[in-house]
C-alpha cells in the first residue's frame, strides 16, 4: 500500500520536527518534504506539484502566511488538499478559510491520534469535519449567515450534491443514478460553480446550510 505523502509549512523548526517524528511512527504516512515559511513551500510544490498529497499548512508565517498559500493553491489547481494548522481558533476565520478550499483545521497542540486520524479522513474523502467545525456550521445556518448563490440547483443537482455529500464517488453516484461518470462530473463542476465552492468541504457546509442534508456528525468521521 502507498503512503500518504505530508508536507509541513512552519516557521518552527522543532515544531516541524517533532511532527515529522510523530507521523512517521505510522507506517502508512511520510513526511515528503517541509518549509519555514509559505513562499519557499510554493516554490517546492510548483517545482514537483506531486511531492505530497496533504500539506499541514501553519497560517501564521513569515514572508507569505497560510492564507496566502491556500488562495495561491486553490487559485492554480494543484493536487494537494489544505490541513489549516492553528495555535488558536478564530470562529471566523475557520469558516472563511473552508469556504475558499481548506480541507480541515487542526490545533497545534492537539492529541497526535487526532492528528493522524485528519489526515487520513482528508485522504479518504477529500475533507474533515469535527464537532467544533460543525457547531461552527450549525451557527451561521442558524443566524442567517449562509452562503448566498446566484443561480438555484436542479432537482438532479441536489441529488448528485446529497450522494457527494454521503461521500459517494462519481462512478457510484453514476452506477445509482444510470448516468454516465463523465455525465456525473459535468454536474459537480455545474455544482461548484452555481454555490461558489472551492472543493468538497465546501459543498458539504452549502448543503448542510441550504437544508440539503441533515446535520450528522457521524457521517463525517
Amino acid at each position: 500500500m502507498s503512503k500518504i505523502k505530508i508536507a509541513i509549512a512552519d516557521d518552527q523548526l522543532l515544531f516541524i520536527q517533532g511532527l515529522k517524528m510523530i507521523l512517521e511512527q505510522d507506517p502508512t504516512l511520510e513526511v515528503s518534504f517541509f518549509a519555514q515559511n509559505g513562499k519557499v513551500f510554493l516554490e517546492k510544490l510548483m517545482a514537483q506539484p506531486d511531492m505530497a498529497d496533504i500539506v499541514l499548512l501553519d497560517l501564521e508565517m513569515p514572508v507569505m502566511d497560510g492564507v496566502k498559500v491556500l488562495l495561491e493553491i486553490i487559485a492554480n489547481n494543484y493536487p494537494i488538499k489544505v490541513i489549516i494548522l492553528t495555535s488558536h481558533y478564530n470562529d471566523g476565520m475557520i469558516i472563511k478559510l473552508l469556504d475558499e478550499g481548506a480541507a480541515g483545521f487542526l490545533a497545534k497542540n492537539e492529541d497526535p491520534d487526532v492528528v493522524i486520524e485528519t489526515i487520513r479522513q482528508v485522504h479518504q474523502k477529500s475533507f474533515y469535519i469535527n464537532n467544533y467545525i460543525l457547531q461552527l456550521i450549525r451557527n451561521r445556518r442558524l443566524f442567517g449567515k449562509k452562503r448566498t448563490t446566484q443561480q438555484d440547483l436542479t432537482k438532479r443537482e441536489s441529488e448528485i450534491l446529497t450522494l457527494i455529500c454521503e461521500e459517494k464517488t462519481n462512478k457510484e453516484i453514476a452506477d445509482k443514478l444510470y448516468l454516465s461518470a463523465r455525465t456525473v462530473e459535468g454536474h459537480r463542476q455545474n455544482i461548484l460553480e452555481k454555490t461558489g465552492c472551492k472543493n468538497t468541504v465546501g459543498l458539504v457546509i452549502y448543503a448542510i446550510e441550504h437544508h440539503i442534508i441533515d446535520i450528522n456528525i457521524s457521517r463525517y468521521h
